[in-house]
């Protein structure tokens, strides 16, 4: 077994569970890394803040679960999971603080995440986030050389890449080639204002949406809708 085979494997083994955490719970984990990371030193200050900021902007959006109309008397539930197994990626033009806002952005809308970094201390927040709290092997690292190889997986979900637009361009064509389901590619190469990551509703790009039905005609709904489209 290959390496990037071994370790999306192991990613994927655990991103079910982490999943059925509500963004709640997952945002007080990233919260405790934002802390965490915060007191190491002050060049850690911005990436607490980027990750404080992801998960305000996650919970505003995918913090409740919306109640839809349910004609024939049943409860339909409209909620968000995650897409899966995230590469979430720095080049080196890429700073930590957007490494970190991507990593929280996927890991709070309920995905599992396998980083790589060229030149980011993956170690340290890797290790800071593991003390935070955050369940092993939710988050992995991936030696940056295998990024490729991994890209071209059917069974990576998306891309998260922190970068320059010839590396988007380059990751883009690695999914485009690959067999199986569609992979949603995310880039952010704003290293100054992070114009992507800023946005409102960015967690959406990592999410895909689920409706729970609970049919209750049998205790008061109008059961004879039921027949409507039977055909007889």
């Amino acid at each position: 077994m290959t390496t990037t085979n071994k370790v999306l494997q192991q990613s994927l083994a655990v991103q079910e569970a982490w999943q059925q955490q509500s963004a709640a719970a997952r945002s007080e984990i990233l919260m405790a890394w934002a802390q965490l990371l915060g007191q190491r030193d002050q060049s850690y200050a911005e990436c607490a803040a980027m990750i404080r900021f992801q998960c305000k902007q996650a919970l505003a959006v995918i913090g409740k679960e919306h109640q839809l109309q349910g004609p024939t008397g049943e409860s339909n539930e409209l909620y968000t999971a995650g897409r899966g197994c995230f590469l979430v990626l720095a080049d080196d033009s890429a700073s930590k603080e957007a490494l970190v806002g991507l990593m929280t952005a996927a890991l709070i809308t309920g995905n599992s995440v396998i980083c790589s970094a060229a030149d980011c201390p993956l170690d340290e927040l890797l290790g800071e986030l593991l003390r935070a709290g955050c369940p092993n092997r939710v988050a992995l690292p991936l030696a940056y050389s295998l990024s490729p190889e991994l890209a071209q997986h059917r069974a990576v979900a998306g891309i998260a890449l922190a970068g320059s637009q010839q590396s988007a361009v380059h990751y883009n064509q690695l999914i485009a080639e690959r067999d199986g389901q569609l992979a949603q590619l995310v880039c952010e190469s704003d290293m100054r204002n992070f114009s992507h990551m800023s946005e409102p509703k960015f967690c959406l790009r990592f999410i895909t949406e689920r409706t729970r039905t609970i049919n209750i005609t049998a205790v008061g709904g109008n059961a004879s809708l039921l027949e409507l489209g039977s055909g007889e």
